[in-house]
């Protein structure tokens, strides 16, 4: 399995404040960048298309209050992959990081590790904006 992880982001919100906000799938698509489309998701779920990959549909797996979430796919998908969301407590605050692991080939890795890359920063980065937002 590749690990490709994210920067680890200051949140200026409590890390149970952001737990709850990651543990709902519908406000991932707050995280998600431009090239993300067909949107749908519940709470546990979120199906996708990803530009250059596929679609994806993904499901709230495994939880520790209020400092790890992991996110697995459902059915079929493009790539191997799973998501996880680790939140770390720091003063009043937190910090968190999105690490993507997937199962790729030679060939899939030299492709796929810089978005992949790309979106683990991103969707790390936009927690902040996204939580100021609800």
């Amino acid at each position: 399995m590749t690990e490709i992880e994210s920067s680890l982001n200051q949140v200026t919100a409590s890390a149970e404040k952001v737990f709850t906000f990651l543990s709902n799938s519908n406000n991932h698509q707050k995280l998600m960048p431009p090239q993300v489309s067909e949107w749908w998701s519940n709470d546990d779920e979120a199906k996708m298309k990803v530009q250059g990959l596929g679609t994806l549909h993904l499901k709230r797996d495994k939880t520790v209050p209020n400092s790890y979430i992991k996110i697995v796919p459902i059915g079929t998908t493009p790539v191997d992959l799973y998501i996880e969301w680790h939140i770390s407590i720091d003063g009043n605050n937190c910090k968190v990081k999105v690490i993507i692991f997937a199962d790729l080939n030679m060939f899939m890795k030299m492709v796929a590790t810089k978005p992949l890359q790309g979106l683990a920063d991103y969707m790390a980065s936009k927690v902040n904006t996204a939580l100021s937002e609800t």
